[in-house]
């Protein structure tokens, strides 16, 4: 375990902008675990709270709650692109430049699922450019991002985080 915290922590310092555009452990301060990788799309424009990247505001603070709630915290939570920008889906080409990076993310990872983080960034982004490239064995399902754009109610997309959490867990 200490081999894979000590790849991502080199991996991610190699980031030009700097590494609080990486994945971190969320929330921070709890043990790590590799059971979940959570995909985001990019990150907002806002500067986080702390040294990571996922520490922004209210809508953090709800995904902490969920990942908490669900025995998921501590997992790595990451974005496909690396790169801040207005809250718009990413073109081709970036994901394509950072496409790469994320699947060395994944490889160290070695998750037993990957959860993508909204149902537009799972369809647009994830299942076309990102999920071929994801080995077979880790299971990849999406849940309604937790900053709740499409309108959803924080129930909602608590009740989606849920069921997805324990039908990946089911043996």
């Amino acid at each position: 375990m200490d081999d894979k915290i000590q790849r991502l922590e080199e991996l991610n310092r190699s980031l030009k902008p700097p590494q609080e555009l990486g994945g971190a452990f969320v929330p921070e301060g709890c043990p790590e675990q590799f059971e979940f990788m959570f995909v985001a799309e990019m990150p907002s424009r806002r500067a986080p709270k702390s040294s990571t990247n996922f520490s922004a505001g209210a809508p953090d603070d709800l995904l902490k709650k969920m990942m908490k709630n669900n025995g998921a915290a501590g997992s790595y939570v990451t974005d496909i692109v690396k790169k801040r920008a207005e809250a718009r889906k990413p073109t081709k080409a970036e994901i394509d430049y950072w496409l790469n990076f994320l699947l060395e993310e994944v490889e160290i990872i070695q998750p037993k699922a990957i959860v993508v983080l909204g149902k537009r960034t799972y369809d647009e982004s994830f299942k076309l450019f990102v999920e071929p490239r994801i080995p077979k064995h880790i299971k990849v399902d999406w849940v309604w991002h937790y900053s709740q754009q499409g309108g959803k109610t924080n129930a909602e997309v608590e009740q989606k985080f849920d069921e997805v959490i324990n039908r990946i867990r089911k043996p």
